[in-house]
């Protein structure tokens, strides 16, 4: 096969959310490689193999970014770097203003879930980031300083084979720089066109020793990084207003008002009747009860569009210092000793919001005693002084509570890698070994907290006042408090291994690699005392702090012969013994065929598994607040359902068995001329055993069918009279809980293409156009045993296709570059098996599909203007356009996936990098 090379694309261009061409895919071949002007061809070792080799192009389908298109993308973080790859669907969002992750990143290859992609730092896994996002566990791409990596290798088939648990759905190897000479320095300013999401980065680097002359060679990098707040209220159009009325749609404005809004049910007619507190409530915002509750309503409310207060972030304040060192020491001609450490430490603040009071059955606060102050004067018997309200009398309030100050969330994570090892050759034969400690800490700090015993009680007794502000201030002395939580987690790992030639077959060298791996995995979870005693308002009650432990045993085995001149086999087994549940044993195996100098056939077959985490495998209960929509009391008059909220319990359970899967690819490599190749990957990934909670949606639309199982409980508060009339067929859910089980299977499959061209132009200079996409053919689930698989591929939050096309120029100390990011049109429904709930709601219009979003970025840099000086400018999303209007039945802003669907708009950033040599 003719000479490629290393890699075979550009990545684009942005920041924040970046959207480029990274797709690098290489191969060199061994006889060419000889022909390379006479230098020495060295062996190296790839990401999905353990045997090292010269044609790195192995049977399994692998993508390579690398420095210089890191550099040239104008990423700041990993993250950045790694939502540019069209395999990557869905993944955690680090810029979420909502759950417990604030500031930290997930990979979520094939979009099976993050936890089904393994990613490791120089071949070696990663301690999990320490604080769940429920009972998911993952590695915060964050955790690892961008300007320390040196490439990063994406494989995407299943290697559970090489690696072990979680690499069901492919791996991301994070390659750091081996060694390095010399100093760099690099500074950066961004920021958007709307003068928000500043960004401050500098990186310095510093390295000294020859290997070949001083026989060692340590260097060390400083990345610091400074993001400020994005604000929803600065975006256009439907993506700042919850009233989309104008787009079709209905008022979504929050009845949580300042001071706040009292509801309750009439007598004579069985209707709820509404009317708010606030006296002064401007024309625009006191709309018909009709439009929030129904035709089965009366009376008005005073709403509030919470996304045009410039409390509420898009994306929170980041502060972020990252650490690494390598040391390398050449013991002698055969033996080589090294050392790593990467030290990182992430501030994630995500800025005050009120606080909501919420009169409803389930949730902390009671319906409004007939005592308050506030309560309404009309509705009291002058001669019983009792109650004339109808159902039960009950009265209820929602406000935001905007005397209070507001509710704020500040995660810091520190990341800690030591690592020492040591490698070398005998004979034939390479060996190495190495031992590493690695952890993640989080300390989650929630300010201005609400005590829930003396807030309800002044409530209750009438001394805290709605709107209140001056009279309730020596109240908010009293009850307004911080809280903090804790979290570790920690691998602690040993392994070895050794790769070689084993014997001389007619084909070529049969070459094998054996290992061994320990590692011991910790995790220690020290909730706020205050949530511990459920004092905490609005906070739902957490379970006491625990620590759990286990450890793990691995020894594995790979083979690679050469079957044939022009075909290769490859096999690889591994086997893995936990504490806690017991072992698992997966194999794979690969072949490639050479069938002319231009054409390689590929595939793989691959078994994988997916240990249990801690989190998952014990007994503890998770408890938030969820909104959903409850179809038992959402209907076309009926709207009090469709908005709903509760507490959520989800647990753990430890009778967990681990998932299982079988990946199979089937691809091509085709290289007609020097300047021109693509190529084809297949996949398909079986997933059977899937720890998961029951699906909600599954469970409220067929309630009879779960009725009585532990894992699915549904709680609901009596169905009253005047509820049945208006067309509900259940009571308030008060509570859910869900528990995890083995109850879900996947099946995904699609296929990957990647081309790319190297033009000579002359004069002109050099043009490299290239290609990346991902076409998600099927993605089926089944959410329970007893449920038929069901189709998601082109559903909401699933787009058949993901796509980016960039084209590249360079001409001596010139560079520019202009890439297209496209992801494809998806339908506005969740599930194609259930009626469109906008339809239900009267809006048949907004049951077709969400349209495609294409963004274009371009950047550019010149390092001509002084020697050692490089000055660059990247352009993201240059045409400022913004995501398809969807709106959802559930939540109140109009985007159908934060992680596909930017919100950003246009963005610029300034770099400048000098060498000192």
């Amino acid at each position: 096969m003719k000479l490629r090379r290393l890699t075979v694309a550009l990545a684009g261009i942005g920041l924040c959310s970046i959207a480029g061409t990274a797709l690098g895919q290489d191969a060199i071949s061994k006889e060419d490689a000889k022909k390379n002007d006479g230098v020495p061809v060295h062996k190296v070792e790839i990401t999905g193999s353990n045997i090292k080799r010269v044609n790195i192009e192995t049977a399994s389908p692998i993508q390579i970014i690398t420095k210089d298109e890191i550099v040239r993308s104008g990423a700041t973080s990993l993250n950045d770097v790694l939502r540019t790859v069209s395999a990557n669907i869905g993944g955690i969002d680090e810029n979420r203003t909502n759950g417990f992750t604030a500031g930290a990143a997930g990979l979520n290859l094939r979009g099976i879930g993050s936890q089904a992609t393994l990613v490791l730092i120089n071949g070696r896994r990663l301690a999990p980031y320490a604080q769940p996002e429920y009972q998911t566990t993952f590695v915060d791409l964050n955790s690892v300083p961008i300007g320390a990596v040196e490439r990063i290798e994406i494989l995407k088939d299943g290697a559970s084979a090489i690696y072990g648990s979680e690499a069901m759905a492919g791996v991301v190897n994070i390659i750091l720089r081996n060694n390095f000479q010399g100093a760099e320095i690099s500074g950066s300013y961004a920021q958007s066109q709307r003068s928000d999401g500043e960004q401050l980065r500098s990186t310095v680097s510093y390295g000294f020793g020859s290997l070949v002359e001083d026989h060692y060679n340590v260097y060390a990098t400083l990345d610091v990084r400074q993001v400020k707040p994005m604000y929803i209220n600065k975006r256009d159009g439907y993506l700042s207003t919850e009233d989309l009325r104008p787009y079709g749609y209905k008022d979504n404005r929050s009845i949580y008002t300042f001071p706040g809004n009292l509801y309750w049910t009439d007598k004579a007619t069985g209707k709820f009747v509404t009317r708010t507190l606030d006296q002064n409530c401007p024309a625009d915002r006191l709309v018909p009860a009709q439009t929030i509750f129904g035709a089965n309503s009366m009376g008005t409310v005073c709403v509030f569009d919470d996304l045009k207060d410039s409390k509420y972030n898009s994306a929170g304040k980041t502060d972020r210092v990252g650490f690494t060192s390598r040391g390398t020491w050449q013991i002698n001609a055969t033996t080589e000793a090294f050392a790593e450490v990467m030290i990182n430490q992430n501030k994630a603040t995500v800025s005050g919001v009120p606080h909501w009071f919420a009169g409803q059955n389930g949730l902390d606060t009671p319906a409004l005693p007939i005592t308050h102050p506030q309560y309404p004067k009309d509705l009291i018997n002058p001669v019983t002084g009792k109650t004339l309200a109808g159902g039960n009398g009950t009265v209820r309030v929602r406000a935001s509570l905007n005397d209070f100050p507001g509710q704020g969330l500040e995660n810091t994570t520190v990341f800690g890698r030591y690592l020492a090892g040591i490698k070398g050759t005998v004979a034939n034969w390479d060996w190495e070994s190495a031992l590493m400690y690695n952890t993640s800490t989080v300390d989650s700090k929630a300010s201005s907290g609400i005590l829930k015993t003396p807030f309800i009680n002044a409530y209750k007794n009438g001394t805290f006042l709605f709107g209140g502000s001056a009279q309730n201030a020596d109240l908010l002395k009293q009850i307004v408090t911080d809280s903090s939580s804790n979290f570790k987690s920690a691998l602690y790992l040993w392994d070895g291994k050794i790769t070689g030639e084993l014997m001389q077959l007619p084909a070529g060298p049969l070459s094998v690699a054996v290992g061994t791996e320990v590692r011991r995995e910790t995790l220690e979870v020290n909730p706020s005392a205050l949530a511990v005693a459920g004092e905490l308002y609005h906070w739902a009650q957490s379970e006491p702090g625990y620590t759990r432990s286990r450890n793990i045993g691995s020894v594995y085995t790979e083979l690679n012969a050469p079957l044939l001149k022009n075909v290769e086999a490859s096999l690889a087994a591994r086997y893995d013994k936990y504490s806690d549940y017991g072992s698992s044993t997966t194999p794979k195996l690969g072949l490639k065929w050479t069938v002319t100098p231009e054409l390689v056939l590929r595939g793989t077959y691959a078994t994988g598994f997916r240990a249990p985490t801690l989190v998952e495998n014990s007994s503890q209960i998770k408890k938030a607040y969820l909104s959903y929509r409850d179809p038992a009391r959402c209907n076309a008059t009926f709207l009090a359902g469709c908005q709903w909220s509760s507490p959520y319990e989800s647990g753990s359970n430890p009778d967990l068995k681990p998932e299982t899967a079988d990946s199979f690819t089937l691809g091509l490599v085709w290289e007609p001329t020097t300047w021109f190749d693509a190529t084809v990957d297949f996949w398909q990934i079986k997933r059977k055993d899937e720890i998961s909670t029951f699906d909600l949606a599954t469970v409220l639309n067929n309630p009879g069918r779960y009725a009585g199982n532990p894992a699915a409980i549904v709680t609901r508060s009596p169905l009253t009279a005047a509820d049945q009339a208006a067309g509900a067929t259940a009571g308030e859910i008060t509570n859910l809980r869900l528990l995890l089980t083995n109850i879900a299977q996947t099946q995904v499959r699609g296929v990957d293409v990647a081309l790319h061209g190297k033009f000579n132009a002359g004069e002109y200079g050099r043009l490299t156009p290239s290609l990346q996409l991902t076409y998600n053919h099927s993605y089926k689930s089944a959410p329970a045993p007893d449920t038929e698989m069901i189709e998601y591929a082109g559903s909401r939050g699933q787009p058949r296709i993901i796509a980016n096309l960039g084209l590249g120029w360079e001409k001596a100390a010139w560079k520019a570059s202009v890439d297209a990011v496209h992801v494809g049109h998806m339908s506005a429904k969740d599930d194609f098996t259930q009626p469109c709930t906008f339809e239900t709601q009267g809006y048949a219009n907004l049951c077709g599909d969400i349209g495609s979003f294409t963004t274009f970025n371009v950047g550019g840099s010149y390092s001509g203007l002084y020697k050692n000086l490089k000055l660059s400018f990247a352009i993201r999303n240059i045409f400022d356009r913004m995501p398809p209007f969807a709106p959802s039945p559930t939540s109140a802003q109009a985007v159908a996936a934060s992680s596909l669907h930017s919100t950003v708009g246009r963005y610029f950033m300034l770099t400048a990098d000098y060498k000192f040599k």
